[in-house]
C-alpha cells in the first residue's frame, strides 16, 4: 500500500519529538513512558492501524491488552528511532560505531564484502533499527549509497540529510524515478554499497503482493531488479534495539537472483526467501517494526491479480 500522505498531526508530532530530542535529550527520555501513553490515547488512526497489524502479526489468540502493548511498543521504538537520528546528526562515525553491541554472520559478510569490488554489494533491510550505525559501519571500507523518499516532514528530512552527510552517505532521492536508480547502477558497477529497503513500497517503485502473516502485502520488486541487472550480491541485513539501547547487526547469506522478474515476480524464489526472512525478523520482534500504517491487502485477493501495483 503506497503513502498517501502526512497529515498535519503527525507532521506535528514528529517534529516536536526530533525538536525535544535535540534540546533536552535527558528530559524526553524521562518523559518518554508518558508521551508514548498519550499518543496512544491522542491519535486513533495510528492506534486503529497499529491494532490492525497486531491482530495479523501476532494471531487470532491476541487479547486487547496483547494488542494495546504490541501498540504501545511499537510507538516507543519510533522515538528510540527519532532520537538515534538526532545523535547521529551530531556524533562523527566512530561514536556511532560505539552503538553497535553485536553483529552477527560477520566472518562470512567479510568474504561478501572482498568480493564486491568487481561487481557491488546490495544491502536489503527494513524499517527496524536504525540505518546510520550500520552506515557507519560499512562506509569505513566503501562508498555507501542509500535509495531514499524525501521526508514531507522538513525538520526530520533535515536532520537525516545532516546525519548521512557526517557519514559521508550518497543519498539517492527515489522521486527522481529512473535517474535514481541509473545511478545506484553505476555505483554498483563501481564496486560500491547500495542499501536499500524491502519491505515497504515508495511511490513511484513498482511492487508485487506477496503472502505474509496470512495476508498480502506490497513488497518492492526493484532491488532484485538490480542485483539481477549487475549481478551483484544481495545480502539481507537487519539491525535491531537491544534492551540497553544499543544495537544488534546481522548479515545473511546472499540472495540469488535467478529467473524472470517481469511476469510473476511474487513467484521468484529470491523474493519468496526474502519474503520469510522480513516474517521471521517481525515476528521475532514485533514491537520492533517502525510502522503505523495499514500495509494489508484482504485475505480474499486472488492470485491472479496479484502483480498489480
Amino acid at each position: 500500500m503506497k503513502d498517501s500522505g502526512v497529515s498535519k498531526v503527525e507532521r506535528l508530532a514528529v517534529s516536536s519529538l526530533l525538536q525535544g530530542y535535540a534540546r533536552v535529550p535527558g528530559f524526553m527520555r524521562l518523559i518518554r513512558p508518558l508521551m508514548v501513553r498519550q499518543t496512544w490515547r491522542r491519535a486513533p488512526v495510528w492506534r486503529e492501524a497499529l491494532r490492525e497489524n497486531g491482530r495479523i502479526i501476532l494471531g487470532p489468540e491476541a487479547d486487547d491488552a496483547r494488542l494495546d502493548a504490541y501498540g504501545l511498543g511499537v510507538l516507543d521504538h519510533m522515538q528510540r528511532y527519532m532520537e538515534g537520528l538526532v545523535i547521529a546528526s551530531r556524533s562523527n562515525p566512530e561514536k556511532l560505531l560505539e552503538r553497535i553491541d553485536t553483529v552477527e554472520g560477520l566472518t562470512d559478510f567479510r568474504e561478501y564484502f572482498q568480493d564486491r569490488k568487481s561487481r557491488g554489494l546490495i544491502l536489503l533491510s527494513i524499517h527496524m533499527g536504525e540505518f546510520e550505525p550500520a552506515a557507519a559501519f560499512m562506509s569505513r571500507h566503501a562508498p555507501v549509497h542509500v535509495l531514499y523518499r524525501r521526508d514531507r516532514i522538513k525538520t526530520l528530512e533535515s536532520i537525516r540529510s545532516r546525519a548521512r552527510g557526517l557519514l559521508g552517505v550518497i543519498g539517492h532521492a527515489v522521486d527522481d524515478g529512473l535517474g535514481a536508480w541509473m545511478e545506484l547502477r553505476d555505483a554498483l558497477e563501481q564496486g560500491e554499497v547500495v542499501a536499500l529497503l524491502g519491505d515497504r513500497v515508495q511511490p513511484g517503485q513498482t511492487g508485487t503482493f506477496m503472502p505474509m502473516f496470512g495476508r498480502q502485502m506490497e513488497i518492492p520488486v526493484g532491488p532484485f531488479k538490480l542485483a539481477q541487472v549487475t549481478g551483484s550480491r544481495l545480502v539481507p541485513v537487519f539491525n535491531w534495539w537491544l534492551p540497553d539501547g544499543r544495537l544488534g547487526m546481522r548479515m545473511e547469506a546472499p540472495i540469488d537472483v535467478d529467473g524472470d522478474l517481469r511476469r510473476d515476480p511474487g513467484a521468484n524464489p529470491a523474493m519468496r526467501r526474502w519474503v520469510e526472512l522480513v516474517e521471521s525478523r517481525i515476528r521475532a520482534m514485533p514491537e520492533q517494526w517502525l510502522n503505523v500504517h495499514p500495509v494489508w491487502r484482504g485475505d480474499d485477493a486472488s492470485n491472479d491479480d496479484r502483480n498489480a501495483a
